[in-house]
């Protein structure tokens, strides 16, 4: 397969070195952070004549590559976090021949795909809660946290509101104002609301549905004067994000991370989880592992998917597709293990 990579950073150089030894791997990438990237603009790039485009640029220009590569008729893998709605995407796919999968990393990603197995399996959820972190295996630095990925597209976890289901309605929430602790493998974290759901809250009929990100306790406090304080705003020359994105850049730290993530659906006196725990592998980082494998796993799923945008959820929904892509993704090294309970009466 001939694979354009747009893209290389933390995780398009895993999925470079990840792919390049079985297909034909050309990178883009301006800040040229792969030894073998072309260092050209990724907007500008001829995206004809490939097989398949995997989209690794950062949230502010992702979306536009994807529909470019898309007009063109070549499909897409996109592990980048935009703004915009996927689903914009579904007819200039169409129109070309070209199939899309949107938030194909972790969580979105891997979380939606086993989020759409839990609604396979248990027909009709109730609620349905997802709970994923990438953080050092000990708290570290002034915010007990270290950079695995893009500042830019981290800071948008923390400043665009995030939408829920509440009672069957779509709502908007602050990000950062309602924390609470779990219990996990590796300690209590805090989890607060991010706006991850984003496909899902179309396509599954769920009534109360949301997603919490984790970290050490106390993180969120410092996060949330930092933000209040206008340090993550667009406006500005230059703009606070751009200064506080490179300020955050810096907070890289020798401690090794570790990705844990838990997607729950409960069905009345039923309740199926899944419990996903990564951690580094040879010279990759967790974070690295966990989003790469799910991009690879795309790889064998894609090219049985119809034309127009499929969101991961619906290869969670396949009893084809999803043990394809899991055994994919557990090759990596993603462990993944499913709990299923069902309270009885004595």
């Amino acid at each position: 397969m001939r694979i354009l990579l747009l893209g290389c950073g933390h995780i398009g150089r895993y999925v470079y070195e990840s792919l390049s030894q079985r297909h034909e791997v050309v990178v883009v990438d301006k800040a040229k952070n792969c030894p073998a990237a072309v260092p050209q603009d990724a907007l500008e790039v001829e995206v004809k004549g490939y097989d398949l485009v995997i989209n690794a640029l950062p949230g502010n220009v992702a979306y536009k590559a994807s529909k470019r590569a898309l007009e063109a008729g070549v499909d897409v893998v996109d592990i980048s976090f935009y703004a915009e709605d996927p689903f914009s995407l579904h007819d200039v796919a169409v129109k070309n021949g070209a199939r899309y999968v949107p938030d194909a990393g972790v969580a979105p990603g891997l979380s939606n795909v086993l989020a759409g197995r839990i609604v396979a399996d248990l027909g009709r959820v109730d609620e349905l809660g997802i709970y994923v972190g990438g953080i050092p295996q000990r708290p570290v630095g002034p915010l007990g946290y270290s950079i695995t990925w893009s500042p830019l597209d981290l800071i948008e976890e923390y400043t665009r509101p995030a939408r829920i289901k509440k009672g069957g309605q779509i709502i908007s929430v602050d990000p950062l104002g309602d924390v609470e602790l779990i219990h996990s493998p590796i300690g209590v974290l805090e989890a607060f609301y991010t706006d991850g759901l984003r496909t899902l809250l179309r396509t599954l009929d769920v009534p109360n549905m949301y997603e919490k990100t984790l970290r050490w306790p106390g993180h969120v406090e410092k996060i949330r004067l930092i933000r209040d304080l206008g340090f993550m705003e667009e406006e500005g020359e230059p703009p606070p994000r751009l200064i506080t994105a490179k300020l955050l850049s810096r907070l890289k730290f020798d401690v090794q991370d570790v990705v844990y993530m838990r997607v729950v659906g409960t069905r009345g006196e039923k309740k199926i989880q899944y419990e996903v725990l990564v951690k580094p592998r040879g010279n990759w980082t967790a974070m690295q592992v966990a989003t790469g494998s799910v991009a690879v796993g795309m790889l064998y799923v894609i090219k049985d998917l119809d034309p127009g945008v499929t969101p991961p959820e619906n290869i969670g929904l396949s009893n084809r597709l999803f043990p394809r892509l899991i055994a994919v993704v557990k090759q990596q090294g993603v462990d993944v293990v499913q709990e299923a309970v069902e309270r009885r009466a004595l």
